[in-house]
């Protein structure tokens, strides 16, 4: 029968959380309006037009994809606290139930 143990390793989990983070401020801090060229140095109304409907996508694409990479990154966050208080009410339970086996006495044995 197999073993039902389990390994969390709550560095990566932390790490990973801090990396969405940082990542999707980033992205938060850059205008996609700065990537793309002005009207005026485009020069054409026509092609204009389309690098503006382009770049209100991009900008509503990129919204979105922050959004969900923050919500990602939240969550990962909130697993990594859940084992760590997991972690800490476990080892007081065991704490506790130490002290009880230790409190026993056992009967001699002849």
């Amino acid at each position: 029968m197999g073993r039902h143990d389990f390994d969390v390793d709550l560095q990566s989990l932390a790490t990973a959380a801090k990396g969405i983070a940082e990542t999707a401020q980033l992205i938060k801090d850059k205008d996609v309006a700065d990537l793309i060229p002005s009207r005026l140095a485009v020069g054409d109304d026509t092609l204009w037009e389309a690098l503006d409907e382009f770049q209100d996508r991009w900008e509503r694409g990129t919204k979105h994809m922050v959004e969900d990479a923050q919500e990602a990154g939240g969550r990962l966050g909130k697993i990594a606290m859940n084992y760590i208080e997991y972690e800490r009410d476990a080892a007081a339970l065991m704490k506790a139930l130490s002290a009880q086996f230790a409190a026993l006495r056992l009967p001699q044995l002849p």
